[in-house]
C-alpha cells in the first residue's frame, strides 16, 4: 500500500512535495491530514525561518481555531525518525508526551529535537525550494509574552497557497485530542470544543 502523500504550493510557485509515514508517527500524520483536508494549511504565511536549524511555517496554530489542538507525540513510542534536511516534522511544546499540528521543515541535522517532535515524513520535491526559503531576507520579532525571545520572519510574506493530499483510499482518521493542556494565550482557539 503506498504511503500518503501531500502536495503544498507555495505563493513563489515553488512546490513542495510529501509522503508521509503512519507507521512510524500515527497521530501526526492524522492531524496533518485532518487540517490539510479542512484547508487550514491554505494562505498561511510562513512565519518562522532559521537559516541552518528549521522553516517553521506556524507558532500561532496558523491562526486558526480548528487547529488548536494537542495531540499524542509519537515519539514517546521510542519508534522514531531522525530530524534533519529533507524531513518534515510537528513542533513541541514544552512537554514530551504533547505534539500538535504546526509543522516544520529542519534545514541541517538536528540531533537536539530528534526524538522529541515526531518527524512524520520527507520532502520527495522541492529540497532547492526549502533552500531558497533559507536565504530570503528575514526581520526579528518578538515572541508573543516572550520580548527577550526574537522570531526571524521574513520581510516579504510567503506563503502557502494550498495543500493537497492523497491517500490512495485509505482512512487515516481524527487525531486523538487531548484535554485538559493549556494552549499558548496567542492561540486563536475558541473552546475545549476546537
Amino acid at each position: 500500500m503506498p504511503h500518503p502523500t501531500a502536495t503544498i504550493f507555495l505563493s513563489t510557485g515553488g512546490v513542495i512535495g510529501l509522503e508521509l509515514y503512519p507507521e512510524v508517527a500515527s497521530q501526526a500524520v492524522a492531524s496533518f491530514l485532518h487540517l490539510a483536508r479542512k484547508g487550514v494549511f491554505d494562505r498561511q504565511c510562513i512565519e518562522r525561518i532559521v537559516p541552518g536549524w528549521v522553516v517553521d511555517v506556524s507558532y500561532h496554530a496558523f491562526h486558526n481555531p480548528a487547529a488548536c489542538y494537542f495531540i499524542p507525540n509519537d515519539t514517546e513510542s521510542g519508534t522514531y525518525l531522525p530530524a534533519q534536511f529533507g524531513t518534515v516534522g510537528l513542533g513541541g511544546y514544552g512537554r514530551p508526551d504533547i505534539a500538535g499540528g504546526e509543522f516544520f521543515f529542519p534545514l541541517a541535522d538536528c540531533p537536539a529535537i530528534t526524538g522529541k517532535y515526531p518527524i512524520f515524513g520527507k520532502v520527495t520535491r522541492g529540497l532547492s525550494e526549502l533552500r531558497r526559503l533559507e536565504q530570503v531576507e528575514t526581520t526579528p520579532v518578538s515572541y508573543p509574552g516572550l520580548p527577550e525571545v526574537q522570531i526571524n520572519t521574513p520581510v516579504e510574506p510567503i506563503w502557502l497557497e494550498r495543500v493537497t493530499v492523497e491517500t490512495y483510499g485509505v482512512d487515516y482518521g481524527r487525531p486523538v485530542r487531548l484535554t485538559g493542556v493549556e494552549k499558548p494565550y496567542f492561540w486563536p482557539c475558541l473552546s475545549e470544543r476546537e
